[in-house]
């Protein structure tokens, strides 16, 4: 657990977090000053996330809300990587790259590729026996929050789909202000808990998915955590994802508890119809890219 935990608001301390809804048997709290959600959690976090992010979260298992099958899914995670790749390219065209929470190394092929010197991490045993067959040397299996690498190592740090998941993402947050390089970039997405979308589907928004989320932002609250962090935002933009249909009826059934998706996963799950990349910008999603406070580089346009 977080060591300065309290009942203040993790983000702005300035009021008790009350319960805005309960699912999947938790309760997801919300600041009413400035809006963040957090997991009401309890348990000993390194522990958990030693064990949640098992086999079974990278291939369908029953009890968790991850992928169906993320190797098997290959083509749409590829081009998923590959727009994630450009936006970085957008700020830096080489250096020393730490991809956080890498998994099985999709992304730090693409980005080896493209001519940066590629190091990861990620909490999974599973993802990472995989990661390491392709990098050997250049793999950590660690936790961030336990993780050390030299001062000022890296040119970008990435964290895709992580940052939700970090019970204190402001301490990670500054560790890895701590490696960045002169000008570097620090590229990240996460759900936007403020777009039309969540608020059209309120508890049952796809993001919202305990206990693996701890934290679900908007893009006002990540900024401010940004800033908390010794950061200043470049840009923001919401890019779509390559999914596959298999992998949106599995989602929805873990999620939703969804009769319709059960079905319709029956039906798809095991042909090839089902693994066709199929892309869906519900813009829902931000990344945002960040550089360290006072850093003369220049903000592009999104």
């Amino acid at each position: 657990m977080r060591k300065d935990k309290t009942n203040r608001c993790y983000l702005c301390g300035f009021r008790i977090p009350s319960i805005a809804f309960k699912k999947l048997g938790w309760n997801i709290l919300q600041c009413k000053s400035c809006g963040v959600y957090n997991l009401d959690f309890a348990g000993e976090y390194q522990q958990f996330i030693r064990t949640y992010y098992d086999r079974g979260f990278f291939t369908g298992g029953s009890n968790r809300a991850g992928y169906l099958s993320y190797e098997g899914d290959r083509k749409a995670e590829d081009k998923n990587m590959a727009n994630y790749l450009k936006g970085v390219r957008r700020f830096v065209q080489s250096g020393e790259l730490l991809d956080v929470g890498c998994a099985t190394g999709l992304f730090m092929l693409q980005a080896e590729k493209a001519g940066f010197t590629v190091t990861g991490l990620d909490v999974s045993e599973y993802a990472t026996r995989i990661a390491k067959r392709r990098f050997t040397g250049k793999i950590k299996t660690e936790s961030i929050e336990n993780a050390l690498y030299a001062p000022r190592s890296f040119s970008v740090i990435t964290l895709f789909d992580v940052i939700e998941h970090l019970e204190d993402p402001r301490a990670v947050l500054v560790k890895l202000h701590g490696y960045l390089k002169k000008n570097g970039i620090l590229v990240l997405n996460t759900g936007d808990a403020d777009s039309l979308m969540a608020k059209i589907q309120g508890k049952d928004w796809h993001f919202f998915i305990p206990p693996q989320h701890f934290f679900y932002f908007s893009k006002k609250t990540l900024t401010t955590l940004l800033h908390q962090a010794g950061f200043r935002v470049l840009a923001i933009d919401r890019k779509g994802k390559w999914v596959t249909l298999r992998y949106l009826f599995h989602l929805a059934r873990q999620i939703q508890q969804d009769a319709l998706a059960k079905f319709g996963f029956k039906l798809v799950g095991g042909i090839a119809p089902g693994k066709i990349p199929i892309y869906i910008n519900l813009f829902d999603n931000i990344t945002v890219y960040a550089v360290k406070k006072n850093n003369r580089t220049q903000k592009r346009n999104t």
